[in-house]
């Protein structure tokens, strides 16, 4: 079978890398994250149609496949960009995008395309545990309108302007039943916010929201029925993700086989040690592991496979282990300059870590796959 790119897709990677090579120093990204969270290169991506990547045609959008979403999210991952493109397209504006408010679609999308919105996911919760159906936050009907109490940790792309909340209507807590997903103003009076600076520089904010006032139109999906719609969403979302991993990863052992042809001890360049280039094989071995196991995820998406969940699951169980020993690796490799502020290598550490905690860290994930196994 021939995994290989099409022509577009090496056109879209080429030109993505060519721009952040261009504009995208660790010089750079760490003023972006300094003034401006973020997003000071939001409109040059939405100039550049990146933003509507992973949408059909029909509302407006290139229409890529998850494999072109992950040759993007690839590059993004060699430079650590730190736009928010995952939480806001890949994550909520997928969201929008396949839910079953038409009108809600037509109003929103066109403004995410063109850069003038942002959106994100708020999903976690404090005793959530990476449970995606542990909804405890509540949304109660009255007359044209939902009143939703409840609260939110973390939720990413601080700056974003809509936050797609999902609170539950009927069920118990941890039932896929009965969960609603609401689209609200991020800025609402109603809503408490905390901004917090996570690991890897980028900022998130905790919300409390108290009765929350929402028109019923502002419903993505039918009452009670968004989990599907979470899931599926989340599902692809996870290997954009880690598609991100897979370039910081490449990156990762790139840099550091470069370093240890240049940096000497005893007179000799320390990629010249036996025991030191077994190491950097081992980084090249787990980087194209990882590579194998985000290929056949996207396989099980484009194949509507049956294995898709678990498939899911193996990669980013493998990419949370892998890319943290890969980081690790780097810094050890380079020494004391390795944790330092002015080496990028650290902050790949960083964002590796932040990664693996997404919707589920590497143990989470292996248990999801064994209870998928033997279930």
């Amino acid at each position: 079978m021939d995994f290989s790119l099409t022509e577009e897709q090496l056109m879209l990677k080429d030109s993505v890398a060519k721009y952040l090579l261009a504009n995208y120093s660790p010089e750079q990204r760490s003023a972006n994250i300094m003034l401006s969270g973020g997003v000071s290169h939001w409109t040059h991506f939405a100039e550049l149609g990146w933003l509507t990547v992973p949408f059909t045609e029909e509302v407006g959008g290139f229409g890529g496949s998850i494999v072109d979403t992950c040759v993007l999210m690839e590059e993004f991952g060699k430079v650590l960009v730190v736009e928010p493109y995952w939480p806001s397209i890949v994550l909520a504006g997928q969201l929008i995008a396949r839910s079953s408010n038409t009108a809600l679609c037509e109003r929103i999308l066109p403004q995410l395309m063109a850069g003038e919105l942002q959106a994100s996911f708020a999903w976690l919760e404090a005793q959530g545990t990476f449970c995606m159906s542990h909804v405890s936050a509540t949304a109660k009907r009255d007359g044209d309108d939902y009143i939703l109490n409840g609260q939110k940790q973390l939720v990413l792309n601080a700056t974003a302007d809509l936050i797609l909340l999902p609170v539950r209507t009927r069920g118990e807590v941890n039932s896929e039943q009965g969960i609603s997903l609401f689209n609200i103003e991020a800025h609402d009076p109603a809503i408490e916010r905390e901004e917090v600076v996570l690991m890897d520089g980028q900022r998130a904010v905790n919300i409390r929201f108290t009765n929350l006032r929402v028109p019923a139109e502002n419903m993505l999906t039918a009452e009670g029925d968004a989990y599907p719609l979470i899931a599926d969403v989340v599902g692809e979302a996870l290997i954009a993700l880690c598609a991100e991993a897979v370039g910081a990863m490449e990156y990762l052992y790139k840099a550091t086989a470069e370093y240890a042809n240049t940096r000497k001890q005893f007179g000799t360049a320390i990629g010249k040690f036996q025991a030191l280039q077994h190491r950097m094989v081992d980084m090249f071995m787990f980087t194209e592991l990882c590579r194998s196991l985000l290929i056949r995820a996207q396989c099980s998406v484009l194949d509507g496979s049956s294995e898709r969940q678990k498939d899911i699951a193996a990669l980013k169980a493998m990419v949370g282990k892998y890319g943290r020993q890969v980081a690790e690796e780097a810094v050890q490799l380079h020494g004391g300059m390795g944790v330092s502020n002015e080496m990028p290598i650290g902050h790949y550490l960083k964002r590796l870590m932040m990664i693996d905690s997404y919707f589920g860290n590497a143990m989470h994930q292996r248990r999801e796959y064994c209870e998928l196994s033997y279930a």
